[in-house]
C-alpha cells in the first residue's frame, strides 16, 4: 500500500486497518495458536513477506526495517511513516488523532524512551534498537504535526506534558552523546553516532513543529521554553554540534537550531529573558573554560559576523569567476567552448549555493537577535554592546538581502507571507532604533 505509486485515494478504513495492525504484534507462537496456521504455512508466509521487504529495500525504501525481525507492528509503522510523509492531507492527520493513532504513537515514544537515561554507560545493540524505534515514531509525529494546530496541541497537553518531557530528554541526551560518537562521513549509515544523530535531528524537527505559532500566538513556545535544559541544548547544537556531523549536514543542523530558538522567542518575553541571560556552551576540550564561557548573545553575534564574512568571500569568488579568464594549463588538452561553459556554470552554482547558505544563517541570527530586542531597551543595549560598530547596519544589510530573496521566491502559501511580514517588522524596528539613537 505505501509503495503504490498510483494516485490511489486513502480512506478512513485503510487508516483504521493500519492502526489496528500497529496495535497487534503477533508472535510466531500465537500465530499458530490463534489463526490456525500450520508451521509450513507460517514459514511460507514469512518468506513471501521477507522477499517483498527485500524488494522494497532494494529500491531504497524502508531501509530501517530489520529483515531478521519483521513483525506486523514494524510493517504497520513503516507503512504509516511512508503514507504520512507522501500523502498526508489534513483529513489524514485529523483521522489519525480521532482514531487513537496519535495516542498510540505518543505512548510508544514515552514507553520506548524510558531506557534512554540522562547518562548512558554503553549503547548496547538493544538500546540502539529502542532509539531506532523512537526515531521512526518521531518521524510520523513530525509529519502529522507540521502546521497542524490540533495535533500539536494534543501532544503538548498529552498526559500532563509527558510527551514534551520525553522529547526534551531525548534531545538533550542525543546532543550530549553526539560528542562521544561524532560521525564525519555520509557513507556511514549504521554506527552508533549515526543512530544518535538521526534521533537528534528528528527530535529537533518535532520541537520546531510544536513551537510553531498559530494566529500570532505560540502555546508551545511558552510550555517548552520553561523546561530546564532546552535552550542550553539548542545553543550547544547550534554552536558546537556542527563540528560533529558530516559537512553535508552542518547547514541543516545550524538552520534547524536557529528556527527553534526563533520560535521560542518570537512571541514570548519570558523566553527572550532566558536566552539573553544564557551562557554559550563551554569549550569541551578546555577544563578551564567552563566558568568563563561567553554569553549566548556574544556567541550569536560572533557567529553572525563570521557567516556574513564567509558570504562576502563566496560572493567575491563568484565575481572572480564571472570576470576572470580561465587559466590555461599547457599540459591539458584545450576544452571546447561548451565544456568551458558547463564548468563555469557548475562552479558558479557551487559558489552561489555556499554564498546563499552563509547569507541565510546570518539572516536567521539577525532575526533571532532582532526578536530579542523588540520593545526591550535593556536587551537592545546588551546586543548593541556586542556589535563592533555599535549599530545594526550590517544586520540590516543582511536582513534586507534576505527580505528581497524571500519576496522574490515566495509562494502563495500563508507561511511564506507570514515570514515576509515578520522579517519586515524586524527590519523596521532595527532601522527606527538606529535612527532614534542618532538623533539623541
Amino acid at each position: 500500500l505505501s509503495q503504490d505509486r498510483l494516485n490511489m485515494d486513502l480512506d478512513r478504513d485503510c487508516l483504521e486497518l493500519m492502526l489496528n495492525l500497529l496495535e497487534s504484534d503477533t508472535s510466531h507462537t500465537s500465530a499458530l495458536d490463534d489463526c490456525g496456521l500450520s508451521d509450513s504455512q507460517l514459514h511460507k508466509t514469512k518468506e513471501k513477506v521477507r522477499q517483498l521487504c527485500e524488494d522494497i529495500q532494494s529500491k531504497g525504501n524502508a531501509r530501517h526495517l530489520n529483515l531478521d525481525n519483521i513483525t506486523v507492528g514494524h510493517l504497520a509503522m513503516e507503512t504509516l511513516l511512508s503514507l504520512t510523509s507522501r500523502r498526508a492531507g489534513e483529513w489524514f492527520k485529523e483521522e489519525l488523532r480521532e482514531l487513537g493513532g496519535l495516542e498510540h504513537i505518543a505512548r510508544t515514544v514515552i514507553e520506548t524512551s524510558r531506557v534512554v537515561k540522562d547518562s548512558i554507560y554503553s549503547w548496547t545493540p538493544a538500546l540502539l534498537d529502542k532509539l531506532r524505534k523512537v526515531d521512526r515514531c518521531l518521524r510520523v509525529l513530525e509529519n502529522v504535526t507540521l502546521e497542524n494546530e490540533e495535533n500539536s496541541l494534543y501532544l503538548l497537553t498529552y498526559n500532563s506534558g509527558e510527551v514534551i518531557d520525553t522529547l526534551i530528554r531525548l534531545f538533550s541526551v542525543c546532543d550530549a552523546e553526539l560528542y562521544n560518537y561524532p560521525v564525519h562521513s555520509m557513507t556511514d549509515r549504521e554506527s552508533t553516532g549515526v543512530v544518535i544523530r538521526e534521533c537528534l535531528i528528528v527530535s529537533l524537527k518535532v520541537l520546531i513543529n510544536l513551537t510553531h505559532d498559530f494566529h500570532n500566538k505560540s502555546f508551545g513556545s511558552s510550555i517548552l521554553g520553561s523546561k530546564p535544559g532546552l535552550v542550553e541544548s539548542t545553543l550547544h547544537v547550534l554552536l558546537q554540534a556542527p563540528d560533529l556531523v558530516p559537512e553535508e549536514q552542518k547547514f541543516d543542523l545550524i538552520v534547524l537550531a536557529l528556527i527553534l530558538l526563533i520560535n521560542l522567542v518570537e512571541h514570548s518575553q519570558e523566553n527572550r529573558g532566558i536566552l539573553i541571560n544564557s551562557k554559550a556552551p563551554p569549550d569541551p576540550d578546555s577544563i578551564f573554560d567552563v566558568a568563563n564561557s561567553a554569553s549566548a548573545v556574544s556567541a550569536l553575534v560572533s557567529m553572525f559576523y563570521q557567516q556574513e564574512e564567509l558570504a562576502r568571500t563566496e560572493e567575491r569568488k563568484t565575481d572572480a569567476i564571472l570576470d576572470g579568464e580561465p587559466k590555461k594549463d599547457p599540459n591539458v588538452a584545450a576544452k571546447s567552448q561548451e565544456e568551458n561553459l558547463e564548468e563555469t556554470v557548475s562552479m558558479l552554482l557551487q559558489k552561489a549555493g555556499r554564498n546563499m547558505e552563509h547569507t541565510l544563517v546570518s539572516a536567521y541570527i539577525a532575526l533571532l537577535l532582532g526578536y530579542l530586542i523588540i520593545d526591550n531597551k535593556e536587551n537592545e543595549n546588551v546586543v548593541r554592546q556586542q556589535l563592533p560598530e555599535g549599530n545594526f547596519g550590517t544586520m540590516l544589510t543582511v536582513l534586507n538581502k534576505f527580505f528581497s530573496f524571500m519576496t522574490l521566491t515566495a509562494g502563495a502559501g500563508s507561511g511564506s507571507s507570514r515570514g515576509i511580514k515578520a522579517t519586515e517588522m524586524v527590519i523596521k524596528y532595527l532601522t527606527n532604533s538606529d535612527r532614534l539613537l542618532k538623533e539623541t
